[in-house]
């Protein structure tokens, strides 16, 4: 169908030359639909008002040089086709933004692989819409995080940040992202945040620091990645003021490192990367929402993770795992931070409200992409082996291996962890009521592999 014919423009004054490529894409059967103008003026009005494909550009013009084209050419990709030793004239033309470039021969041999370069030029333009069009979901995703985030490369060049952040230094994004740290804020060299900044950067390690900015306090969580770091902060300032009011006195800032190892997945695609920070930021801001809280989720994580290798699951499984395990609390974002955090026993009432989560937090993930077959894991994470549990009453085997594993593990580590309401037990205490839970509210198996990992 003539829809399906690749639309280029081209640009050439050589008629032999035009004829030359129309001849070859005949005899080829090639699938182009070819519009030829000799002049920069024509180009200009074809880009204009029609939509191409890919476009072809001859460099030396009657009325100028190709390279003038390169902004006219919007989106459309650019292959500039120059004569034979002009090389340095295409080196110019892909920094000015072309996608490559042909050298003309006399024998016109560079026809032969114009096909393969227009082939590789589309499925790069291709890539590159595909990660624009995820890098908007990826910052929609953040700007809906009310907590400032913030990026920074290794050579601290701010990656990016969210609204929030913008918002709250006062500035707008575009004077934030792609500059250099210190030009933006020239007197944070002096401050524990910077340092901070580097010793993750040199030694790992995740970090929270508290730091001031004007007259706003922030605590930052610090997380290594593999291009920079990443920031996630919470607006303290309420507290601290209620702090100094009742010391009256200014308390130095406290620097607790936390030991947590950055678990993000090699940057073997930018796709990747992006959906790793925002687990990473969302997991932080889900767990400031309570103090003793902190870190659970990690823990959850890294104890399934452990469960999974000793059930010796694919490595497909134990990426979902490790997804669900950081992931499977996110749906108390929803719940009310006065029942998440409340010391008495819950109502009848407020219960069923707590009991919501695991459902809030399987749609909240299930839209995006790489979380799909996520979602019905963190839905099921407080189903029971016997049917019991909940929201849907799912037994045995009908619960998902790694909601059964995340069962158990969240289970351990709720028990050897301090609550609100009582303190941690002992490990071997908590492997008795795990035994207990066994065939009811636990599958017996998973506690048996949790059990070889202690």
């Amino acid at each position: 169908m003539e829809s399906d014919k690749l639309r280029i423009l081209l640009l050439d004054d050589d008629e032999v030359d035009r004829m030359a490529i129309s001849r070859y894409v005949q005899k080829e059967n090639l699938q182009y639909e070819i519009d030829m103008v000799t002049s920069l003026s024509e180009a200009r009005h074809n880009f204009m008002n029609n939509d191409y494909d890919i476009a072809l550009l001859d460099y030396l013009l009657p009325d100028g040089k190709g390279l003038d084209l390169l902004k006219a050419a919007k989106d459309v990709p650019v292959i500039f086709v120059t004569g034979s030793g002009d090389e340095n004239i295409a080196v110019q033309a892909l920094r000015g933004g072309a996608y490559d470039y042909l050298i003309k021969d006399p024998e016109r041999n560079y026809l032969i692989v114009l096909p393969a370069t227009i082939n590789n030029v589309m499925e790069r333009k291709k890539a590159e819409d595909a990660f624009k069009e995820s890098e908007i979901k990826h910052r929609v995703l953040l700007n809906s995080i009310k907590t400032p985030i913030l990026a920074l490369k290794e050579n601290l060049i701010i990656f990016y940040c969210n609204d929030t952040y913008a918002e709250f230094v006062k500035l707008p994004i575009e004077r934030l992202e792609g500059k250099i740290l210190m030009d933006v804020f020239p007197k944070i060299a002096n401050s524990e945040t910077y340092r901070a900044y580097l010793d993750v950067l040199k030694t790992g390690k995740t970090m929270v620091v508290e730091g001031k900015f004007e007259n706003r306090f922030l605590s930052s969580s610090i997380y290594r990645t593999p291009w920079g770091i990443l920031a996630v902060a919470e607006d303290i300032t309420e507290r601290k003021m209620a702090q100094e009011a009742l010391i009256k006195a200014k308390e130095e800032l406290e620097i607790r490192v936390a030991q947590r190892t950055a678990e993000l997945a090699k940057a073997n695609a930018e796709l990747q990367r992006s959906y790793n920070d925002t687990i990473i930021a969302i997991t932080a801001a889900m767990d400031a929402k309570d103090s003793y809280t902190r870190g659970h989720s990690e823990r959850v994580r890294d104890i399934a993770m452990s469960i999974g290798d000793k059930l010796g699951l694919s490595g497909e499984s134990m990426k979902k795992l490790s997804y669900a395990a950081l992931l499977h609390d996110i749906g108390k974002i929803g719940i009310s931070d006065l029942l998440l955090t409340k010391k008495s026993s819950l109502t009848p009432e407020e219960y069923e409200q707590v009991k919501t989560h695991p459902v809030i937090g399987g749609k909240l993930v299930e839209g995006i992409a790489l979380l799909k077959e996520v979602a019905p894991i963190i839905s099921a994470h407080h189903e029971n082996f016997d049917g019991s549990g909940y929201p849907i009453g799912l037994q045995g085997e009908e619960i998902p291996i790694e909601a059964r594993i995340i069962g158990v593990a969240d289970a351990y580590e709720s028990m050897i962890s301090d609550r609100p309401y009582r303190k941690a037990y002992e490990i071997k205490v908590a492997l008795k009521r795990l035994d207990k839970a066994a065939g009811t509210q636990l599958d017996p198996l998973i506690i048996d592999k949790l059990k070889e990992t202690i």
